[in-house]
């Protein structure tokens, strides 16, 4: 197989995967509850787990060059530490008030429904961005689990989702 069909291959994978993924996560629990679900952090330690390989291939045997086995594993802890990250720590809650989301990055914001100034889908992300009055951004990904609960809270207010 060709490089580039492996490419078309995994990429055509992948999207399949995350319009099943997204299908399957948009009502959740039904409860308002935002939460990736667990094959996020599945990925960050399998992610890990293949730097480990990494390591272990490039201690038991000699190389011409360890620059592509070190590239490699560094892009696989930075990955695989991202998606911990976001698995563990990612969370939110709808209600017909608003929506409180905290992440490892951005931190809790807690934002009223009355205050979204503007809903806007980016589909090379797969994520929601809704903007505030306070300037405030929470970006929702596909992936969430209950993500459908805030498309829905997003329609009955008339945004276009």
């Amino acid at each position: 197989m060709s490089v580039l069909a492996a490419g078309l291959f995994g990429a055509f994978a992948a999207w399949f995967a995350v319009r099943w993924i997204s299908a399957r996560l948009r009502t959740g629990a039904g409860d308002g509850t935002l939460a990736f679900a667990p094959f996020l952090e599945r990925l960050g330690i399998l992610q890990l787990l293949g730097v480990a390989v990494l390591v272990w291939v490039a201690l038991s045997r000699e190389h011409d060059s360890y620059t592509a086995l070190v590239a490699l594993a560094l892009v696989l802890a930075i990955g695989g530490v991202y998606c911990l990250c976001e698995g563990i720590m990612t969370r939110g809650k709808v209600d017909d008030g608003g929506i409180i989301f905290i992440t490892p990055w951005g931190g809790r914001r807690n934002e009223a429904w009355h205050d979204l100034r503007s809903v806007r889908y980016r589909s090379s992300c797969g994520m929601y961005v809704l903007k505030f009055r306070s300037g405030s951004v929470i970006r929702l990904s596909v992936l969430l689990s209950g993500h459908g609960a805030v498309l829905q809270h997003l329609r009955a207010r008339g945004h276009r989702v």
